[in-house]
């Protein structure tokens, strides 16, 4: 899986930090990216705040560079994905060892994602996904459907000129349409053009209209490079 980051990074280690009015930021998790020369991940890890590692994603990758297997560990539970690409069709099938559904993940010709399915193995759809890019192929709605036909979520995002996030607006239709209203700040850039610095700012609108400030988030990334 390839990184969105400019240049060609080696280790990304991002520190997250979330404060309330009148509070000092408190460390909340740490997620540690490996890439290879090439931008595929390799490992990525994430930790809560006292170093318990609680996720991970290891990928493998065959001779020519071909993406074989990921093996996900979320909160003790590992589960384990063959996938098989088609460069004719501009499609990846992940298959899950255990369950044996499979997403089916769809690219555009510059191989951005257009949209996910998930089948059981009896051929049943249990979710849908899918992405509507703007002019620079950056997504800016993303609709989740669970089955198809039911929506459960959906993105609604702004980009700035440098290609960062400017707001994001997520609507739980499953929560009665609730809404999450993140804008975002980028008070720190580094030379390659990624940003070191990330001040997130939320709101939760319910359905009646009130809206509730959470509390500000604070992304803190140390990026190295490959020569």
């Amino acid at each position: 899986m390839q990184h969105d980051f400019h240049g060609k990074p080696h280790l990304v280690t991002e520190s997250s930090f979330e404060s309330s009015e009148g509070d000092q930021d408190k460390l909340e998790s740490v997620k540690r990216s490996e890439y290879d020369k090439d931008g595929n991940a390799i490992r990525v890890e994430t930790f809560d705040s006292s170093n318990r590692k609680t996720d991970s994603e290891i990928y493998t990758y065959d001779e020519g560079g071909t993406w074989v297997s990921l093996v996900e560990l979320s909160e003790g539970t590992q589960t384990t994905y063959q996938i098989f690409v088609d460069l004719k069709t501009k499609r990846i099938a992940k298959v899950d060892q255990r369950s044996k559904n499979t997403e089916f993940i769809s690219y555009s010709e510059q191989g951005f994602e257009l949209g996910s399915i998930t089948q059981t193995i009896a051929g049943k759809t249990l979710e849908k996904t899918t992405f509507k890019r703007n002019a620079l192929n950056k997504e800016e709605h993303v609709l989740f459907e669970e089955p198809i036909g039911k929506k459960t979520s959906e993105f609604i995002i702004q980009w700035l000129p440098e290609g960062f996030e400017r707001t994001s607006t997520i609507i739980m239709h499953d929560k009665d349409g609730d809404q999450f209203v993140m804008t975002y700040e980028y008070p720190e850039i580094d030379s390659a053009g990624n940003w070191l610095t990330q001040i997130e700012k939320s709101v939760l609108i319910l359905k009646n209209g009130e809206k509730r400030s959470l509390p500000t988030v604070t992304n803190k990334r140390k990026i190295t490079y490959y020569p």
